[in-house]
């Protein structure tokens, strides 16, 4: 039953100035971008994790670090398959110019074929996050599995203790991701079952956190793009659509 956490990197220095960094080192969480981050961690409805995996890139690390302090967690680890995309000669252009650009059509409307000058694919970024979380939601499920074992009773017990242990409702184990804007709604996309192309209709605001449960048959939203900030960091609900540069 396993449920995972997406959080997204606070709001940066690029964010406020309006430029793409996608992977430029050095970029940090702004002092408005961490309180805002530390009010929306008190909102998580649950505290206990078995793993919190994040970008490599300074503002997850930072992100991660700031979450570590309202939550428990059993097992932390860099995830290269959720650094941001590599954007290539997009890297460090302010939005204000992307859009004027030929490739903009394609980026909002046909994601799926869209490659970065000199970068990666949107396509290849997406199948490299859903494949992490998949391997972090049987990693999850193995977890259960073993705790639902160890906690069975042996068959010298009480008669009828068996039983009830085993009619009782197994406890979810739940994961942390802490990534990008783009990566983050790809991951949504693939659970929703969007097309890829579709994805641009999703926004996440920088600083949220997005809830998605693996424990029936397919992935369920059960929250998405929640912050404690509201408006204040965003001029649309919610934030993070395409005016909000990573």
């Amino acid at each position: 039953m396993p449920v995972i956490v997406l959080l997204r990197h606070g709001l940066s220095s690029a964010n406020t100035a309006g430029i793409l960094a996608g992977r430029t080192p050095g970029v940090s969480l702004t002092e408005d971008g961490t309180r805002a981050l530390e009010a929306t961690l008190r909102l998580l409805p649950h505290t206990s994790f078995a793993r919190l995996i994040h970008s490599p890139l300074l503002r997850c690390v930072q992100t991660a670090e700031i979450a570590q302090r309202h939550i428990e967690v059993t097992e932390t680890r860099i995830g290269e398959e959720f650094v941001e995309l590599d954007y290539g000669d997009w890297t460090g252009r302010s939005l204000a110019d992307l859009v004027t650009t030929p490739d903009w059509k394609t980026v909002t409307e046909r994601a799926s074929a869209m490659r970065f000058p000199a970068g990666e694919a949107i396509a290849e970024a997406a199948d490299r996050a859903v494949s992490g979380v998949r391997f972090l939601v049987g990693e999850l499920r193995e977890l259960e599995r073993r705790e639902q074992a160890a906690e069975r009773p042996e068959p010298a017990d009480a008669p009828g203790t068996a039983e009830s242990a085993a009619g009782e409702k197994p406890k979810p184990a739940w994961g942390m991701i802490v990534s990008h804007g783009d990566i983050i709604k790809a991951i949504i996309a693939e659970a929703l079952g969007m097309p890829l192309d579709d994805f641009q209709r999703l926004a996440v605001a920088p600083g949220s956190f997005t809830i998605i449960d693996w424990s029936g048959p397919f992935p369920v939203l059960t929250a998405m793009s929640v912050t404690a900030a509201g408006l204040a960091e965003a001029g649309v609900p919610g934030g993070g659509g395409l005016s909000d540069p990573e």
